[in-house]
């Protein structure tokens, strides 16, 4: 019974050393159509966006380069984003709108799927 009190011990501890990604506990809903990458037409800006709820924004002006991570989320048909991992930024409201397979307006921008 001593035996398999610490082998127990043992796979608890083991098993709370992994290391997991931080997700926000708040997290929507995914909306798999805007998953992957999307470029401004005639611009310099880039939209990625991942299944766990993450965006990555990268902005180039030639000379500098700006990243931003957020975080995304989908409730009801209403879609949010505030600074990944951040819990001190709060969520505001983030007009998206999917167009085609190949098309989404992010504000009144246009973006095209970027397969590359």
């Amino acid at each position: 019974m001593y035996k398999v009190l610490i082998l127990l011990s043992f796979s608890i501890i083991i098993g709370s050393c992994q290391k997991k990604e931080i997700i926000s506990i708040e997290r929507g809903v995914v909306d798999y159509r805007f998953v992957g990458s999307w470029q401004l037409i005639n611009g310099n800006e880039k939209y990625t966006f991942f299944n766990n709820n993450k965006i990555e924004y990268t902005s180039s002006n030639g000379q500098e380069k700006k990243i931003y991570t957020y975080e995304w989320k989908k409730e009801g048909n209403n879609y949010y984003y505030r600074l990944w991992n951040n819990e001190l930024d709060s969520w505001s409201n983030f007009p998206i709108k999917y167009i085609n397979t190949n098309t989404i307006k992010i504000y009144s921008d246009f973006f095209k799927k970027s397969y590359i």
